[in-house]
């Protein structure tokens, strides 16, 4: 192009069309050739070298097909694969999930078991770990959650130094735009150091959620849209979200629902006076765990500080059943099959004829009555059956609680049943 008149109003009209600074040059190029008559329009991302091709060009060529990234796949050549779990049973890799419950039941405290157990390769209480790089984006309680990760290093006796746990100085605003490109930019500033993260974990919601409303299905979804593609840019990462109940209902986690519906996985904590109970509310391609239930022990620390750190409760079996709450005669009929089946022989088959159990029952019940006996003594032994800690094959009783075997001999050999 030799005219700079035609030059310059050429790049003003490629500006006002949205050209690419970098393409300005070539556009006004185009433009002039256009006017002459003498060459077809490069193609440029955004077509807007289309838009002004169209009007300077009697016959419109289609643009090329460049695609979209969208396609088809035959599903016979499509292969399955099994979960892969980051914390075995319980959560997924690639995935995000929630944690809810009301405030104060010990969120944050399962939080910091979580991110500390995948960062150091430990069992998250017996589950396996696959050890990684973990994220925490904390939003509150910034003193308290220092305290808690060297309360739950101090109860395992571990080593904090050289553990790629890594805790934000600052909550993130995710529906603020500046924001959350300063998030995604800290991440992989610190994944290029220390790799990739297993985890990153957002506590909570509310204090990281920024300029908007939970309620709002709209806003909820850009929230969730911020999420995706974090996880997008981390390749096998888990992010998961640690967040409130609801207002009235509960059993479910505050605001909008386009959030539940775009979870892979969901936790329910609750807190009772002594123990906290996580129940899976959600899991979307693997096979619901069972719950674990925890108390709070407390913790020592240097310089006389202190905090907590969740242990699983032993008031509950290790599956995290209810305590097993027996009756006045549920606990003599227990006591008295004990005591019977551990005189039985040195390895103990645990079997015991119900009219010898029947005798010892009415040796120890305090009842004058006969019938008071027999009635006490029929609604101990249905107790023990229902709570499945025996079972009866005719007239003969079998403990198969493993626990309950163990009180009665803590010499016999675990079987397959035990929990371990």
């Amino acid at each position: 192009m030799n005219d700079p008149y035609r030059e310059s109003a050429a790049a003003s009209v490629a500006r006002d069309f949205g050209a690419p600074s970098n393409a300005i040059g070539e556009a006004a190029d185009y433009i002039s050739r256009a006017v002459e008559g003498t060459n077809d329009p490069p193609d440029y991302d955004g077509g807007w070298s289309h838009r002004l091709h169209s009007g300077t060009q009697t016959s419109e060529k289609p643009l090329p097909d460049k695609g979209t990234g969208f396609r088809f796949v035959a599903v016979s050549n499509l292969e399955y694969s099994l979960p892969d779990f980051l914390v075995e049973g319980l959560i997924e890799r690639d995935t995000l999930g929630l944690v809810f419950g009301d405030p104060g039941c010990g969120k944050s405290f399962l939080g910091v078991d979580l991110a500390l157990s995948v960062a150091t390769g430990h069992p998250f209480h017996k589950a396996p770990v696959k050890k990684g790089a973990v994220f925490y984006i904390a939003g509150e309680g910034h003193n308290g959650l220092v305290r808690r990760f060297h309360a739950w290093a101090v109860e395992r006796g571990q080593l904090l130094e050289g553990v790629p746990l890594f805790k934000s100085e600052c909550a993130a605003q995710f529906l603020d735009k500046s924001s959350a490109q300063s998030v995604e930019f800290a991440i992989s500033q610190l994944a290029a150091q220390h790799g990739s993260p297993a985890m990153v974990i957002v506590d909570t919601l509310a204090r990281n959620f920024g300029p908007g409303d939970e309620n709002s299905t709209q806003e909820m979804s850009a929230f969730v849209a911020a999420m995706d593609k974090l996880r997008a840019n981390l390749r096998g990462c888990v992010i998961l979200i640690i967040h409130h109940s609801g207002h009235h209902d509960k059993e479910r986690g505050r605001g909008s629902m386009a959030l539940k519906g775009a979870l892979d996985f969901e936790y329910r904590l609750t807190k009772s006076t002594q123990t906290m109970r996580l129940s899976n509310t959600k899991m979307k391609d693997a096979e619901p765990p069972r719950d674990l239930v925890f108390t709070l022990k407390d913790v020592p620390l240097a310089n006389g500080a202190k905090s907590a750190t969740l242990v699983i409760s032993e008031a509950y079996d290790e599956a995290g059943d209810k305590p097993q709450k027996l009756s006045r005669d549920a606990k003599l009929a227990k006591e008295t099959f004990s005591e019977l089946a551990a005189i039985s022989g040195p390895e103990g088959d645990f079997k015991i004829d119900l009219e010898v159990w029947r005798v010892a029952f009415y040796a120890k019940h305090t009842g004058d009555n006969p019938n008071s006996k027999r009635q006490a003594f029929k609604r101990g032994r249905d107790a023990l059956i229902d709570k499945n800690l025996i079972e009866a094959d005719n007239d003969v009783y079998c403990c198969i609680d493993p626990k309950m075997r163990l009180a009665i001999n803590p010499n016999c050999k675990r079987d397959k049943r035990d929990v371990t």
